[in-house]
């Protein structure tokens, strides 16, 4: 799948430039393919290595080492561009304590339409927030198995959004209530397991059948409701197909620079932007793409990859001290 998160994240640096195609946001039907996969992902990090109350701290502490090490270098970059490039805007009106401190607790970007963290220092970074959101109860409805009642509240919650009874930008999207139907669907096919695959398969035929209602005018067309929409029908076949292929070292070497490109874009577009301002044209797109897989290129290899070994002991520790797997696994 590491191409294919390369590709979603290209896509979510291509919308921030403005572009859109046949007049949706690729972004934020990336995203929902990204909260997919992360579903996925996860459900098998737990099962696999924190299948236990007492281990949830240590899947928490995982999960930090993840996502902090890149973060904190572009937030840390992205404030010295715009304190030193960008002076005077409203992005530098952002650089101040409050801000930055929220911002750096990682959860507060996901609640950033309630004012409590920074919208424009690293703006795709909202999407962290509400990762980090799912992290925190992802052990708790596996273990406790309370999977299958999170899902139908969620479903409940996204589809009053996504008829406009309340924000649908703000529930059906960017908060976990609405989203955390869209993580569960890739939790369903992990293991490929009977029930959760028809509830997988389901969801993605019933919202794909919303997708269509949306863009023929049988439903309203709201904020981001037909990515959101899209990304769900196209993403839950998506995953599930890639996840069928073997691992494959260059597969694995793009899957590694994704996270960074989804960081760093907006870093080297406000550069740009003091630098040399202009229209995003195809060369400017391909010159913020080219410098931004080069900047992800570096940060993983001298910022990410020391951490990884630090993940790996971790999870090698977990399974030595245990008799037992969930999954009948010997540790």
């Amino acid at each position: 799948m590491g191409a294919f998160r390369l590709l979603l994240a290209v896509l979510v640096a291509v919308s921030h430039m403005g572009k859109t195609i046949a007049g949706l946001n690729p972004g934020v039907v990336a995203v929902i393919s990204f909260l997919i996969i992360s579903g996925f992902v996860m459900t098998s990090l737990i099962e696999r290595n924190y299948y236990t109350p007492e281990k949830i701290s240590l899947f928490y502490l995982d999960r930090a080492l993840r996502l902090y090490p890149q973060f904190l270098l572009y937030f840390g970059m992205s404030c010295a561009v715009i304190y030193w490039l960008l002076p005077g805007t409203g992005q530098a009106a952002e650089l101040t304590f409050s801000r930055i401190a929220s911002s750096l607790a990682i959860v507060p970007l996901g609640f950033y339409m309630f004012g409590v963290a920074s919208t424009w220092i690293l703006p795709p970074a909202w999407s962290l927030g509400l990762e980090v959101c799912f992290y925190l109860l992802i052990p708790f409805l596996l273990i406790f198995r309370l999977r299958g009642v999170a899902f139908v509240l969620s479903v409940s919650v996204f589809l009053v959004a996504c008829f406009g009874y309340i924000d649908t930008d703000t529930y059906g999207y960017r908060l976990l209530p609405g989203a955390l139907f869209m993580f569960l669907c890739g939790s369903y096919l992990y293991g490929a397991r009977a029930r959760g695959m028809v509830i997988a398969a389901s969801t993605a035929g019933v919202v794909a059948l919303i997708f269509v209602a949306i863009m023929t005018g049988l439903i309203e067309r709201r904020p981001f409701n037909a990515e959101v929409t899209l990304g769900i029908a196209l993403g839950i076949p998506a995953v599930y197909l890639l996840t069928r292929f073997k691992f494959h070292r260059v597969d694995e070497l793009l899957g590694n620079i994704s996270y960074g490109v989804f960081l760093n874009h907006f870093v080297v577009m406000y550069a740009l932007h003091a630098l040399w301002p202009a229209d995003y044209d195809a060369q400017r797109v391909i010159t913020v793409l080219m410098l931004s897989l080069l900047l992800s290129c570096v940060s993983y290899y001298y910022v990410e990859r020391p951490v990884l070994a630090l993940r790996h002991r971790l999870r090698r520790g977990v399974r030595y001290g245990a008799t037992s797997s969930h999954g009948g696994e010997v540790a």
